[in-house]
């Protein structure tokens, strides 16, 4: 077996009132001049507290607002790094804010600092940046871990619930990964470290074994889904890939992306969905699953998502061949046919 190796963030701060300990968190890294990328709602929402925590602290904040998660807003964004002369980036915000600011910290060789804003999905402590290319095909780039992550839950409270649903989603869709990866290194000698797998299924478990409380959305049912963000981020690492965090179900979202451009749904959303029908194929209980995902209002149904039934199942034909990674997909994928009787099987059309 090759010799395990991997970094993890350096410094985790969770909790009420977390988002105090940025200035700290800053200065801890040696920096003075930090960048912070995030979006125009977030920005309005706490860029003004944010900039006088750090100027609180000798700390001068430089803002850049994305636009889109794509590397014409990475390279604007490492442009206005250059004027500014900063030495840290922190990436405010949901999963595109941070793609970007992580994407940018790591070209330019400096720390990042991650402070979710919403747990949408696991993206906040991976080291994995999912951006578009110029024709919208998903791109999944391996960089490196945050320095450190800050998740203020008081913060997290604030989000709208259907980002969090969709953190569910992304997350209790852990349980048909790591199968994929089993699946992987059964049939195909894929090394995968028994670690990493081990900590993608404990964080789908422990949403699964706490889906009560998440749907409550109290302060420890946040706690529990950002520890299960924050341990799903890290099997990454651990892995030195998104193998025990993405599998068919994954491949199912970018297939949605890629046909229904469209679309209205959300990536944990669309994953959610996939974890359904995939843990059918797995011959796994799908539907504890699909319960978990009624639970904090996420879809379950095509219906529910905004996607016609048929663009669903055109996903389902053409998932296996946007990614060389084997799967319960096959390397063939499914036949039309299968692929409409496994959505009416569980009920998504």
């Amino acid at each position: 077996m090759a010799r395990l190796e991997f970094r993890l963030p350096s410094h985790v701060v969770m909790g009420e009132g977390a988002l105090e300990e940025l200035p700290d968190t800053v200065s801890g890294l040696g920096c003075s001049e930090a960048l912070v990328v995030t979006d125009p709602t977030v920005k309005r929402l706490y860029g003004g507290r944010v900039e006088e925590a750090l100027r609180r602290a000798g700390i001068r904040a430089s803002f850049y607002v994305i636009t889109a998660s794509d590397m014409g807003n990475v390279d604007a964004a490492r442009r206005v790094h250059a004027e500014q002369g900063a030495c840290a980036v922190v990436g405010l915000g949901g999963g595109r804010s941070i793609d970007v600011g992580k994407y940018t910290a790591y070209l330019e060789g400096k720390p990042f600092v991650s402070v979710p804003t919403a747990i949408s999905h696991d993206g906040f402590a991976s080291p994995i940046v999912a951006l578009k290319d110029k024709d919208l095909n998903p791109v999944s780039l391996f960089t490196r871990p945050p320095d450190a992550v800050i998740v203020d839950t008081g913060v997290i409270a604030g989000a709208p619930r259907r980002l969090l649903a969709s953190g569910v989603g992304d997350l209790v869709a852990k349980l048909t990964s790591v199968a994929d990866a089993r699946l992987a290194r059964l049939f195909k000698a894929e090394e995968v470290p028994e670690l990493a797998l081990r900590m993608a299924e404990s964080a789908a478990r422990i949403v699964m074994d706490n889906i009560g409380e998440i749907a409550s959305w109290s302060e420890r049912g946040l706690r529990l889904l950002a520890e299960a963000g924050l341990l799903a981020g890290s099997a990454m690492s651990v892995a030195g890939s998104s193998r025990p965090c993405s599998g068919a179900e994954h491949l199912f979202s970018h297939a949605i992306d890629k046909v229904y451009p469209e679309r209205r749904s959300l990536h944990g959303e669309q994953v959610g969905v996939g974890a359904i029908m995939m843990a059918y194929l797995h011959r796994m209980d799908w539907e504890a699953i699909r319960e978990a995902l009624r639970a904090v209002g996420a879809p379950t149904t095509a219906e529910e998502l905004g996607v016609p039934a048929e663009k669903v199942v055109e996903a389902l034909t053409i998932a296996h061949t946007l990614r060389k990674r084997f799967t319960v997909l096959g390397e063939g994928g499914l036949t039309r046919e299968a692929a409409e009787r496994l959505a009416r099987a569980t009920g998504v059309i």
